[in-house]
């Protein structure tokens, strides 16, 4: 996901929704995995998960800046979901 967002830092704003876990736990991934370029936000209460219809870890989809069109769910993040993403934006 890091360098997916520094290859794509002109095409895409990569935002990672932690909701999972305490917020200590969500603090240390971010410093064991060295992830800086996607802002990342916290939401223990799920909500954004809900809104977009994430019910799992390693779901993703894209949205315009002002949400009014999205990917379906995308799941994983390998070679073929990163095209996948990079084809939503380039129709877009």
């Amino acid at each position: 996901m890091e360098q997916f967002a520094l290859d794509n830092i002109e095409t895409v704003q990569v935002i990672g929704v932690g909701a999972q876990d305490d917020f200590n736990l969500a603090q240390d991934f971010l410093e064991r995995t060295g992830v800086q370029t996607p802002t990342m936000l916290w939401d223990p209460s799920f909500a954004t998960w809900s809104a977009f219809g994430i019910q799992a870890n390693s779901q993703m989809m894209v949205v315009t800046p002002d949400l009014s069109q999205g990917s379906s769910l995308i799941y994983g993040f390998n070679d073929d979901q990163q095209n996948e993403i990079l084809s939503f934006v380039n129709d877009l």
